[in-house]
């Protein structure tokens, strides 16, 4: 029995040493492997997000804009979720409709899209297509399909008086409800080749009277609490910072 169980200890010690001599021979392979697989992928990566970046810059180029509107409006989108604790998963759905929200006006006739003066009602049904065929654009590709809500219902309000479903309340998804809120913050604090950017306090109290009838009042309240700092720290500026920042918090 002795010797036995000598002979049964020196089998497993056996195996133990073979265990950990392969071990140590295949774990800096592993390991080396393991760090380029997360090299690749950071890498793809960064090739999707210059990818949406380069999208929404042609089409803010052709909407006579310049391509800092998407990125505060990223930007502004990612505090509002981060502010409601959004998850990661909606987080990342917010931030590439944020981008390319209104990728479907690439469809639309340069005489309607770059019309100096008001449309008319033909030419405003034409320009609301920009929501479907975002849609139909943002479909085809499997990476940017979380981004749909965003696309889909940017323009809808939450009194049911937008387009293109009429949806009201809760029917939207909540990260167009976000979308919506920080669209227009940015649109009344930047300047425009048709206007002049509005104070914070004006851009604020044109906000409210859209709550419960545009906006989501819930979320209004939330983004009101954050939104000096970001009017202060963001609004106005079209350079590198907003670049640095959009990049950190993705």
């Amino acid at each position: 029995v002795e010797q036995m169980r000598a002979a049964a200890m020196r089998s497993v010690l056996i195996v133990v040493a073979i265990v950990c001599g392969v071990t140590a021979m295949l774990y800096p392979v592993i390991l080396r492997l393991t760090r380029r697989l997360a090299d690749y992928s950071s890498s793809l990566l960064d090739a999707n997000l210059e990818t949406l970046a380069v999208l929404g810059s042609a089409i803010a180029k052709r909407d006579a804009d310049t391509d800092a509107h998407n990125y505060r409006v990223a930007l502004y989108a990612v505090r509002l979720g981060e502010a409601i604790d959004l998850d990661a998963e909606a987080m990342r759905g917010l931030i590439k409709g944020a981008f390319i929200h209104d990728v479907g006006k690439i469809g639309i006739p340069d005489a309607v899209l770059r019309k100096p003066g008001r449309l008319d009602a033909e030419e405003v049904r034409i320009m609301q297509t920009h929501v479907e065929l975002g849609v139909e654009i943002v479909n085809r590709a499997s990476w940017l399909r979380d981004g749909i809500p965003v696309v889909a219902g940017h323009h809808e309000k939450y009194d049911g008086g937008g387009y293109p479903h009429g949806a009201r309340a809760q029917e939207i998804p909540l990260a167009a409800r976000i979308f919506a809120i920080v669209d227009v913050f940015d649109a009344l604090t930047s300047e425009r080749p048709y206007k002049k950017p509005l104070g914070f306090e004006e851009t604020m109290a044109i906000l409210n009277q859209g709550r419960g009838a545009h906006f989501d009042p819930s979320l209004l309240n939330v983004f009101g609490g954050i939104a000096r700092e970001l009017y202060e720290t963001y609004a106005g500026p079209a350079g590198g910072g907003l670049r640095t920042a959009l990049s950190a918090a993705v």
